[in-house]
């Protein structure tokens, strides 16, 4: 080999070393196995509803270092979990209602929030119980179910002194809400007697109605006085149907009223319907 087919040699050689420098080198098969893994992982924790930690092996699959496939793969994943990932903004506030910022909060038993800052957190979704903790001050816990999806979500607590007044009721905002069922109790039984009072008011003004068209065409003026008072029973029971239905229905719309006014107040009605010549007479009693 001459001299000059030596320098060509060495000159390719630097080339083709220069050229592996600047391409990129393969995944280790260790990096890679690292990288099934994690995508593995994130896919489990996701439908398990564990959303922030798949966001993190999400995040740990979609680096450069994993096949090019896995990395497409983690990073549609990851932006779908991400726009999942709930968020909540905490608050807390004393007897007087003002804001307090020194309250630590934990989430099923782990930190949450060392301070509140007004400044939105992350949770899983599912059914959580937030306890808001401040020095001095009765904790306070709260059930709540977070959804998928659903971001900025304010919750708040009332934290009142140990020993004040209403220390044992520092209940969380969203718990005070309480079902409406039982003030709707009386209303419903009220409208279900109007209800069958207007159908008894119906069948008796109708079967007394056809009666007296019976009497009219067979034997007006001279009727037997027993048909003539049968026809009348049947209008009475119908006039006392009727106020029943009334009053009833009157009794419902104001213990639904007095109900959503203050649904913690007891309730007592009756009614009452005396019946009278040639019609009846229906009222309402009530204790509120």
């Amino acid at each position: 080999m001459n001299q000059r087919t030596r320098r060509r040699s060495v000159a390719a050689a630097l080339a083709v070393s220069a050229l592996a420098c600047l391409l990129p080198a393969p995944a280790r098969a260790g990096d890679a196995e690292a990288c099934f893994t994690a995508s593995e992982e994130g896919q489990r924790l996701r439908d398990e509803g564990r959303l922030r930690e798949a966001r993190a092996r999400f995040i740990t699959c979609g680096g450069a270092g994993c096949p090019d496939l896995v990395q497409s793969d983690c990073a549609g994943w990851l932006s779908d979990v991400a726009a999942r990932v709930p968020t909540l903004i905490l608050s807390a506030q004393d007897e007087q209602g003002q804001d307090v910022a020194d309250v630590q909060v934990t989430i099923d038993g782990a930190p949450l929030a060392a301070r509140l800052d007004g400044k939105a957190v992350e949770v899983d979704p599912g059914e959580r119980v937030l306890r808001f903790e401040r020095a001095g001050s009765v904790p306070v816990e709260l059930r709540l179910v977070v959804r998928e999806g659903e971001k900025l979500r304010g919750v708040s607590a009332r934290l009142v002194r140990a020993g004040a007044p209403g220390g044992g009721a520092g209940a969380p905002r969203e718990d005070r809400a309480a079902s409406p069922a039982s003030a709707l109790l009386l209303p419903i039984a009220l409208g279900g007697v109007a209800a069958v009072a207007g159908g008894t008011y119906a069948a008796f003004g109708l079967s007394a109605r056809a009666d007296a068209d019976h009497l009219r065409t067979t034997c007006a003026p001279r009727c037997a006085e027993a048909d003539v008072d049968a026809v009348r029973t049947k209008i009475l029971a119908a006039n006392v149907a009727f106020g029943v239905g009334v009053a009833a229905l009157g009794g419902a719309v104001a213990a639904l009223l007095l109900g959503r006014a203050e649904p913690a107040a007891p309730v007592a009605a009756a009614v009452h319907v005396a019946p009278l010549p040639g019609g009846a007479a229906a009222a309402l009693r009530g204790r509120f």
